[in-house]
């Protein structure tokens, strides 16, 4: 848009509404006088006709030609300027006496067949103008005698030139007045321009200045009127910013200097702040020292109490003697328990709580969990229910320890402060963008709830929704605060929902990736297809759990939910292939219980009981009442599936089996502590077969110089000489140079496996020992530990076969040979129906059917120590997935094909130990 400027809207403004005002003035004018000359030549033709019409009506009636030719040459020469012509006409229209006679005289007549008007008419002919007068007879009267006619008319013909000639110089003056006017109105509008635009300049251009900082720029020359106003307040803006301007650079100044005190005080205090600072990381490492030092302390004893609770359980022990070592052991557990909140807390404080992703089974890793929470929930009659949405995938990557942790804290509360009711935890899996997935748990519960005052401050450290159950349960109120933290670092969030009085409902969620290998042990759900089994459970959330877990294994379900439902059950299902009894049960329902059992024996040889007890006693006494198994609530999936399918697998019991094999190594445990080294001594024993002891380095270094050992645990803080020196000597100098050391520590402090590792170390354990993990590192620093043990093991008549690798199924066993024997008699029996169907596949050129019976194989041979067999069935899955058709891969299914066949050829001559021949499905 272009702007217009001063100039251009001043004389916008004065000219536009001064040539309004004009070209309608005079237009005005000019018209005006215009009609009145008109008016005035009318008047004049008027004036002169008639006279003239009355004088000539004597002269008409009397046919005087003479008197009125004189009368009318008279009045032409008086009027000569203005009249051409005048013409007097009788009443038929033919003229009577004429002062000029001319070629359009015709002009001057009416027509021959119209009337006299009876009054003058004017007829405008371009430059002449014609006026009609008739000539009346003295005393007419036409309104009372019609036949009364006029004699005649006179007619005259006046110019107009004089009158057109007048109206021209009219209008002319007209335009030449509003010229005049214009062209004032500019000289004084541009008088004004002058006078304001040349203030206006100056007092821009000192504007600009003051705007550059020339505050002494100032108008001296004075102007008019409201412009010397403006000229006065610009001159004082500058005054104003001038003065402004000094006061602002004293402050500067004044500013500067304060600054530059300020900052020296601030390296003052930046100087004793680092002092404060290098106390305070002083002050940390003394903390760090001390929870290390305290870790140790407490650790130490807690090691040997609960490994050897856990060796005195496996013992033939008293109802009573299992009752209080169950008591020492859940005590130890919760003092260790105790240890691990503060380390973990003090982690947390420090930022340095690692979050460790790996592959694992979800549905292991949560079943493990809550069979650990059982015993707290049995203790108070809870109902504990862990409920799966079969949506979820199995196979996770992320930190499992990190959610059992947090799975742990949260239930655990839930437990603990619930006196009566249930505990359900409901874990479901979405998908989401990236290839995650969100995992998401919930934990309700009906216990005390949470008011909303306690709710602000429940995720605050070392605090706790009812200090009383605090103190009657225990706990370092860490527990809440520290899932929080490991939830945030993984991606998630952890919220509840709660009322006094009314139960709470905790939960969080976790963001995991798919991982595309099956972690899990595959199940034995085959032989449970299809299967019909009677399940009553009369608790509600236990009920649904379970029978969403049965459906999923394809099993036909009778469900009954109280006595009445199973009574109408049994008398329309005379026979059925199992039962499983959900009961919460004391002993004071005992009878009760034995009584259930006498009754269904009619109806099912298979029955399976789910309690909510551990006692061992009561689980004996319930199997001699005629139960197949008894397994605690919640039931674990996997045990429940094996025990289910136990019947079909033709497996011998487990009182058939041999003792677990030792492999033939030779292991020195060093350990100032002597209850700690009994317990390794005695773990240790279960898994070699010779195992020598010292207690400091000075003496482990001495034995190092006289004995060659497989492997070597030893302890850290000893006296005469500690475990770190005792490594490096062992290792410069004697005849174990080159034999692993594994540290066994207290110690579980962040970096403490890194520091360890760095100097010398072959692995890093952490008090208290865990016997899994135990065999898991001796499996892992000890090469030759498999060989030894499958060499221990050959003179057990195990199964022989040229594709068999006995130390593979082992390792894949996790070194137990009875689960190694399990697995492959598994592998075996469902080879038939999986080489009728792969074949079937084959034939039927399905590639989509052909894929999921090698997945399903594929899976199997992974763990049973058929290294051939795996790495074919991998590589036609992998060429089905590539989009490969069956005709492509034929090479390969007939090979495939082939290691069955002799597989199957060598597994009928196994000894009985793993195939009682007259259940093998072995085709003969």
């Amino acid at each position: 848009m272009t702007k217009i400027g001063l100039r251009d809207w001043v004389l916008l403004t004065t000219l536009v509404p001064t040539l309004l005002v004009s070209l309608c003035l005079g237009g005005y004018f000019s018209y005006a006088r215009y009609h009145d000359l008109a008016q005035y030549l009318e008047e004049q033709a008027e004036n002169i006709a008639v006279p003239l019409a009355i004088a000539s009506e004597h002269a008409l009636l009397h046919n005087s030609r003479q008197d009125v030719k004189r009368l009318l040459d008279v009045s032409h020469r008086k009027n000569s300027a203005l009249v051409k012509s005048i013409a007097i006409f009788n009443a038929d229209h033919e003229l009577f006496v004429t002062t000029n006679y001319h070629k359009d005289f015709a002009m001057l007549k009416y027509s021959p067949d119209s009337a006299i008007p009876q009054q003058s008419t004017i007829t405008d002919l371009g430059n002449w103008l014609v006026i009609r007068t008739p000539i009346l007879p003295e005393q007419a009267d036409f309104s009372t005698d019609p036949a009364d006619q006029p004699l005649g008319y006179i007619s005259v013909q006046v110019a107009k030139d004089k009158v057109m000639l007048a109206q021209q110089t009219s209008l002319l003056s007209s335009l030449l007045i509003i010229l005049l006017g214009l062209a004032a109105c500019v000289y004084f509008s541009l008088r004004l321009i002058k006078k304001v635009s040349s203030p206006l300049q100056q007092m821009g251009d000192v504007i600009g200045q003051l705007r550059e900082g020339q505050y002494q720029s100032q108008l001296q020359q004075p102007f008019l009127g409201e412009l010397e106003q403006l000229r006065t307040g610009i001159n004082a803006l500058a005054t104003a910013l001038k003065t402004h301007d000094e006061e602002m650079q004293q402050s500067i100044e004044q500013a500067t200097s304060d600054l530059q005190q300020s900052m020296e005080q601030l390296e003052m205090q930046n100087i004793e702040l680092d002092l404060s600072r290098k106390k305070a990381m002083e002050d940390n490492r003394s903390k760090s020292d001390f929870l290390a030092k305290m870790s140790h302390e407490l650790r130490t004893p807690l090691n040997a109490v609960i490994g050897f609770a856990r060796q005195l359980l496996k013992t033939n022990l008293t109802h009573n003697q299992q009752d209080y070592l169950a008591t020492i052991q859940k005590s130890a557990n919760s003092l260790l328990s105790l240890v691990n909140d503060v380390l973990d807390y003090a982690k947390l404080e420090e930022g340095r709580m690692p979050i460790n992703p790996e592959p694992f089974s979800l549905r292991d890793l949560l079943n493990d969990s809550v069979e650990l929470l059982a015993s707290n929930a049995f203790d108070k009659q809870l109902e504990l229910v862990l409920l799966i949405e079969n949506s979820c995938p199995d196979d996770l990557l992320a930190d499992p320890m990190r959610i059992n942790q947090i799975l742990t804290n949260i239930a655990g509360n839930a437990i603990k402060f619930t006196e009566q009711g249930s505990v359900v935890i409901r874990v479901s899996c979405r998908p989401m963008p990236d290839e995650q997935w969100q995992l998401r748990v919930s934990v309700q519960d009906t216990g005390i709830g949470i008011t909303e005052e306690q709710q602000k401050s429940l995720f605050g450290g070392f605090a706790q929704a009812d200090n009383s159950i605090g103190r009657r349960y225990g706990g370092t109120g860490l527990g809440l605060v520290i899932s929080q933290r490991l939830v945030t670092a993984m991606g998630g969030k952890i919220g509840f929902d709660s009322k006094a009085g009314e139960g709470s409902t905790f939960w969080f969620t976790l963001m995991c990736k798919r991982h595309h290998l099956s972690i899990a042990e595959p199940l034995p759900l085959p032989e449970l297809k299809q299967k019909t089994i009677l399940y009553f459970e009369p608790q509600q959330y236990s009920r649904e759990a379970m029978l969403a877990q049965l459906d999923h294994w394809g099993m036909n379900i009778i469900s009954c939910s109280n006595m009445s439902q199973l009574t109408q059950t049994l008398a329309l299902q005379p026979q059925i292939d199992m039962a499983l009894i959900g009961r919460s049960i004391s002993l004071n329902q005992v009878n009760q219980v034995i009584e259930l059992l006498q009754q269904l024996q009619l109806h099912s040889e298979q029955l399976y009981l789910l309690v909510n007890t551990l006692s061992p006693n009561l689980r004996e006494v319930l199997q001699a009442s005629g139960a197949k198994a008894v397994l605690s609530k919640p039931a674990h999936y996997r045990k429940l599936a094996m025990t289910l399918a136990q019947p079909y697998l033709d497996f011998p019991e487990q009182n058939q089996l041999q003792d677990k094999p030792k492999a033939r190594l030779r292991v020195l445990s060093v350990d100032d502590n002597e209850a700690n080294l009994k317990l390794i001594n005695t773990l240790l024993s279960e898994m070699v077969e010779q195992v020598d002891s010292a207690r400091n380095g000075a003496e482990a270094w001495q034995k190092a110089n006289q004995q060659h050992y497989d492997l070597i645990f030893m302890d850290i803080n000893m006296p005469v000489m500690d475990g770190i020196q005792a490594c490096q000597r062992i290792q410069q100098s004697s005849l174990n140079e080159a034999t692993p050391i594994i540290a066994v520590t207290a110690h579980a402090l962040e970096g403490e496996r890194e520091r360890l590792l760095a100097l010398g170390f072959c692995e890093f354990l952490t008090k208290p020992l865990d016997e899994k993990l135990l065999h898991y590192t001796l499996r892992e620093c000890c090469p030759d530990f498999q060989q030894a043990l499958a060499a221990s093991v050959s003179e057990n008549q195990l199964p022989q076969s040229k594709q068999l690798d006995w130390t593979l199924a082992l390792q894949r066993a996790g070194g137990k040979l009875d689960l190694a024997k399990e697995m492959l008699w598994m592998l075996v029996q469902s080879l038939p129906d999986n080489l009728a169907l792969i074949q079937l596949a084959m034939q039927q050129q399905d590639a989509e059917q052909l894929l999921q019976h090698i997945h399903k194989l594929h899976g199997a041979s992974c763990y049973t120590g058929l290294p051939v067999l795996k790495q074919l069935t991998e590589l036609i899955e992998t060429e089905l997935k590539k989009g490969k058709q069956a005709e492509q891969l034929e090479p390969e299914l007939f090979e495939l094909q082939d290691r069955i066949q002799s597989l199957l050829q060598d597994a009928k001559n196994w000894p009985p130990l793993v195939i009682e021949p007259a259940q093998t499905k072995v085709p003969g």
